[in-house]
């Protein structure tokens, strides 16, 4: 777990990708790890504690080949 500050202008889902590389299905467990940031617009001022969970990543997700 990790503990962003943030800067002025910053969104949360910028945050997210820079911090993790993608946003998809990692956004919604941020926000459950941080409930307190729906009392912001989607533009954070600076100064704002997020906390950045583990996130573990099912690598055993099945792929879809289009082609054989």
């Amino acid at each position: 777990m990790t503990i962003y500050t943030s800067k002025d202008g910053e969104t949360l889902d910028y945050i997210v990708w820079k911090h993790y590389g993608k946003t998809a299905g990692i956004l919604e467990q941020v926000l459950v790890q941080n409930r307190h940031l729906a009392g912001y617009d989607a533009v954070l001022p600076a100064g704002v504690q997020i906390t950045l969970p583990d996130i573990v990543q099912d690598t055993n997700k099945q792929k879809i080949k289009m082609w054989q």
